[in-house]
């Protein structure tokens, strides 16, 4: 089967790693992957490794990528560089030719409509709107209730396209790590060796709730826990401002020695590291980070965004806590430090819910399942 990705631009995020995950898992079942996309979100100054190996891995593997330039600047320019990148994408659909047509970008749906193109589509996110350039798809994936929903009520999606596959991780994640690698990672964030650790893998962001954990902690938790306790961040800010954002409430919660921000890299190891994980976003469609602690084997805590119920039984393989509510979550941190064992038994679940439900293998079967329906339509 020859496929197509259609995705605006690669970041350091979900999408990213669900492209990759996804379209490595075509290959190894034999099949032909190109990819159509305006590049990759590199920052300068910035640790672009991931893109390397974003791209070292997609060379490793034979899938060819296409590129189109970005609509930018102003009015005038982006709508000319919209016109070059419908030209250029038709051309390369048009020479490629493929069986199927997987587009990852809801904003331009509109290309393969316009080409009289069967197509699927997934909800990676739940911030679209409606706009002259989203086109329903012939079969559209919902990743969670939640974003299926979210595509009926807010989209006007009809039922009848949708199909869900939950987006499914590497199960190197459930491999456990060196212990002599987890005091070395220790030692090179400076992270300190006898505290109760909460984790949060993810950008650091409103949408993603970070600010929603500082209130917890600042003013909900216990003094004595609190004493006790210390926050890794993986991942980046978005911008300077984000920065100053989050700098601005640790002091005013008097926390600012409570958390270390590690930046942008793999997660892996620091999943193993944490007592506890925490996904307080306010704004998702699946959650992967949190599939990716479960399966490590780490306590969950998130939010109850979309995708939250499908991966968490609450009180059974994690904790699900009402988005925005800095109480409740702190009430649940509260919980589990105090409770080693409950602790203990919510990681161990995850992990094996983690394994049953979210692996790669389980996400390339479903959505096979989906290429070859649309191939009979």
């Amino acid at each position: 089967m020859k496929i197509v990705f259609i995705v605006m631009r690669l970041g350091k995020d979900g999408l990213a790693t669900n492209i990759r995950d996804l379209a490595q898992g075509m290959v190894k079942r034999g099949h032909e992957l190109h990819i159509i996309t305006s590049g990759f979100k590199i920052k300068e100054a910035s640790d672009n490794s991931f893109f390397d190996e974003l791209k070292s891995s997609f060379q490793s593997l034979g899938i060819v990528i296409h590129y189109f330039k970005e609509p930018k600047g102003n009015p005038v320019k982006k709508g000319i560089a919209s016109l070059s990148g419908l030209f250029r994408i038709s051309l390369l659909l048009r020479k490629i030719d493929p069986d199927v047509i997987h587009c990852h970008s809801p904003n331009l749906t509109f290309i393969p409509y316009l080409l009289g193109r069967k197509y699927v589509s997934t909800v990676h996110a739940d911030t679209i709107r409606p706009n002259m350039r989203y086109k329903h798809p012939t079969l559209l994936i919902a990743v969670s209730e939640g974003s299926k929903e979210f595509t009926k009520r807010v989209m006007g999606s009809p039922e009848s396209s949708i199909r869900m596959v939950y987006h499914g991780i590497s199960e190197r994640f459930a491999v456990q790590e060196d212990k002599a690698n987890l005091e070395r990672l220790k030692t090179e964030f400076k992270i300190p060796q006898d505290k109760f650790l909460i984790g949060v893998v993810g950008r650091i962001t409103p949408q993603k709730g970070t600010d929603i954990l500082v209130e917890a902690l600042g003013k909900f938790l216990p003094a004595k826990i609190l004493d006790q306790v210390h926050v890794i961040i993986v991942g980046d800010y978005q911008s300077e401002s984000q920065k100053v954002w989050l700098d601005a409430m640790l002091r005013e919660h008097q926390l600012s020695d409570k958390f270390s921000v590690l930046g942008f890299r793999d997660p892996k190891p620091f999943y193993q590291l944490f007592d506890v994980f925490v996904l307080p976003s306010r704004s998702d469609t699946f959650g992967l980070v949190a599939v990716e602690s479960m399966m490590s084997g780490c306590c969950t805590i998130r939010s109850n965004a979309n995708g939250a119920y499908d991966q968490i039984d609450p009180g059974v393989d994690g904790l699900i806590f009402e988005m925005d509510n800095a109480q409740e979550l702190a009430l649940h941190l509260e919980n589990v430090f105090l409770d080693g064992a409950f602790r203990s038994k919510l990681a161990q679940n995850g992990k094996q819910k983690a394994l049953a439900n979210f692996t790669v293998a389980k996400m390339v079967d479903n959505t096979l399942e989906i290429y070859k329906e649309l191939e009979r339509m």
